[in-house]
């Protein structure tokens, strides 16, 4: 693609996710994502749904922003609407991209969320966000008061469970190209947006491996 339309494709892309008004215009509000979300794991009656946005916190996040630092407790679980999120370790001094998370899904440290322990990880904003975020507690009542909420939450373990496992099985068995490929095809929203360094760190490369891999596969001599 040349430089001028990869810029373009990039400059609108940054407009859609961040202009409230087209969200607006065609009739979605703060929680149309988040019930097109929920609705692929269990069925809320109307009173559920009621209760689920009253527990819920709306907050406008500033790119470069942290929702969660590295000792902290993970002590929400947040649903994103615009921008996306890129979660780090960082190991001798050097930051691992673990993900990256954006508009129509959650992010969240599970380990930490359920265990009560500190987080290792680190949730910086990438881009100006607007977030849902539900606390430990209110999530924990909710079990409490409707069972439907058991079945969601069990349904999102096994949907992080299938993630984690898939991802560490792609680090293991294949190869940095096989997995750039993957990438491209199942994950395309990480190829538009997000910068080569930090997709290199995420497929466990160094950026200079990533720019041989891309030119090989420019001039078709992949493997």
């Amino acid at each position: 693609m040349p430089a001028e339309h990869s810029w373009l494709t990039h400059r609108i892309i940054k407009f859609m996710v961040r202009c409230r008004s087209f969200f607006l215009f065609l009739g979605m509000d703060e929680f149309s994502l988040l019930k097109k979300f929920v609705s692929q794991f269990v069925t809320f009656n109307e009173e559920e749904w009621r209760y689920h946005q009253s527990i819920l916190t709306r907050r406008f996040i500033k790119k470069g922003e942290y929702i969660l630092r590295e000792g902290e407790v993970c002590d929400h679980v947040t649903f994103i609407n615009s921008g996306y999120f890129r979660i780090y370790n960082t190991v001798k001094e050097e930051d691992l991209t673990v993900n990256f998370s954006f508009e129509g899904n959650y992010i969240t440290d599970y380990v930490s969320f359920v265990s009560r322990q500190p987080s290792i990880d680190n949730m910086v904003a990438m881009e100006d966000a607007e977030i849902l975020q539900l606390q430990y507690t209110d999530l924990m009542t909710a079990y409490e008061k409707y069972p439907v909420w058991q079945k969601f939450g069990r349904k999102m373990a096994e949907y992080i469970l299938v993630f984690v496992v898939t991802r560490n099985k792609a680090l293991l068995y294949n190869s940095p190209e096989e997995r750039y490929l993957r990438l491209m095809k199942e994950r395309p929203k990480v190829m538009e947006r997000v910068p080569l360094q930090y997709i290199a760190s995420y497929l466990g490369i160094q950026p200079e491996s990533l720019s041989r891999i891309r030119k090989r596969l420019a001039t078709g001599k992949g493997a």
